[in-house]
């Protein structure tokens, strides 16, 4: 089967981010056919700013053409205040730019959060799989991951150790393959 790129991006830009260790064990734990890529430029993108008109700043076209390019995007977002941080809200205003690319349209979006209440960043995944959709995109609510008391599951180094999230996000990337399986097989290339 060929390759199944996906691009992943966090929403928390904090050093020792529970939500960034959920994020480099989705990638760890990916297995053939996916590639996945962390993205690293979530704290140069700026704030939307409808002044700053087009071109688009090279972090933010750069950010929109690798969407556009990848088959599933995984977004993983920590929550504030139930609700999607400021980082992550730029990062998909700037997507759902109608502009060529259209990066979201249509795009297969998997969620992912981490958070030390008991919710896992629930709140934070409904807001946001809101915002993708009025953007176009084709949010897998059914396979999201939300892992709650994250804190008990991350080591000192900022690894995600713990059995049950490790198993769910595996659990993930299967359902995620039927998915895209079935969808392929549906959409002639």
């Amino acid at each position: 089967m060929e390759s199944i790129d996906v691009l992943g991006i966090c929403g928390s830009v904090r050093a020792g981010s529970l939500n960034r260790a959920l994020l480099l064990a989705a990638q760890e734990l990916a297995r053939a056919p996916f590639q996945v890529e962390v993205w690293a430029g979530n704290a140069e993108v700026p704030r939307v700013d409808a002044a700053m008109g087009r071109p688009f700043p090279p972090v933010v076209a750069a950010l929109r053409d690798r969407v556009a390019a990848a088959d599933v995007l995984l977004l993983v977002t920590p929550e504030l205040n139930r609700s999607i941080p400021g980082n992550m809200k730029d990062i998909v205003d700037w997507l759902g730019i109608l502009a060529p690319p259209r990066p979201l349209a249509d795009k297969p979006v998997v969620l992912m959060s981490a958070s030390p209440n008991r919710f896992g960043g629930a709140f934070a995944q409904l807001q946001l799989a809101d915002l993708l959709r009025r953007s176009g995109a084709e949010v897998l609510s059914d396979l999201d991951v939300a892992v709650g008391y994250a804190h008990r599951h991350v080591d000192d180094h900022g690894v995600l150790v713990g059995e049950s999230p490790r198993h769910e996000i595996a659990e993930l990337w299967q359902r995620v393959l039927t998915r895209v399986q079935s969808h392929r097989q549906v959409v002639p290339a």
